[in-house]
């Protein structure tokens, strides 16, 4: 069953896999798992992302990254190339995650503990790997958007999914603000087969009347939602040594009950 489910109860649950089950199936807003990693963790982790040389995504709101994003190739762009440069970006991840911890291998770990499927990396056959774990450096907020990988990434192989989550990891937080509020209406937009629609800076038109569920993540917390709802994060107050960096990735349902991560 594809995740366009209403929410039955506004709150976080804990990972559970009935819990986890729920959220693919967008019954419920929220998993957090709290404590996923320890304060020296956080801190090592939040000091090897400031000390890489990070990029900036070309959007208003300032938010330097660390990683790639398959969906910068969803536009004449040949497969090829998103799996050859998936194969360099995975050398900083792992010269990052080498200097701190291993964030990838721990939340398949934990998702494994309670998945129905496999618990892996998505693969394009022929053509290797999906890269996963995008770090993000941001205190300006994100705009309005939704990722649902069947009208993101169409000709791709993780489009047969049924169900997609975003997870994040926050090493570091903002003196104040920065919420993320996802909004209760699963992205199901007019487009003709094939067309790729705009999926950053939506409309509120297309949430107006929805039920919304705000949280603001804590250090060490992971916080895990339904992606084709429609979210936002609002601008928060950053200082020294307090802006918010986290890493995340997706992950899908495959029609065999895989769990499979790419971002």
């Amino acid at each position: 069953m594809a995740s366009t489910g209403t929410w039955k109860e506004i709150g976080e649950a804990t990972l559970t896999r009935q819990s986890l089950e729920a959220l693919l199936r967008n019954e419920i807003p929220a998993i957090r798992i709290r404590n996923f990693a320890t304060a020296a963790e956080c801190a090592g982790f939040a000091k090897a992302v400031e000390d890489t040389d990070y990029k900036f995504y070309s959007v208003a709101k300032k938010v330097g990254y660390i990683g790639l994003a398959q969906i910068e190739y969803r536009w004449n762009r040949p497969k090829a190339d998103y799996f050859k440069d998936a194969a360099v970006a995975y050398e900083q991840l792992n010269d990052l995650q080498n200097r701190s911890f291993d964030v990838i291998n721990r939340l398949m770990e934990t998702l494994q503990a309670v998945a129905g499927g496999t618990v892996k990396i998505a693969e394009e056959a022929e053509l290797g790997r999906y890269y996963a774990g995008i770090a993000r450096i941001a205190a300006e907020g994100v705009d309005l958007h939704a990722d649902w990988a069947p009208l993101n990434s169409p000709t791709y192989d993780i489009a047969r999914i049924d169900g997609q989550l975003g997870w994040n990891f926050y090493a570091q937080e903002l003196i104040e603000g920065g919420d993320t509020t996802v909004y209760n209406a699963p992205w199901t937009p007019d487009c003709a087969p094939g067309e790729i629609p705009k999926s950053y800076g939506l409309d509120y038109a297309i949430v107006e009347g929805a039920k919304t569920f705000t949280f603001n993540p804590n250090t060490a917390d992971v916080v895990i939602f339904n992606t084709r709802n429609p979210h936002e994060i609002a601008a928060g107050v950053a200082g020294p040594g307090r802006n918010r960096i986290s890493i995340g990735s997706f992950v899908g349902r495959m029609p065999n009950n895989d769990l499979v991560l790419w971002s």
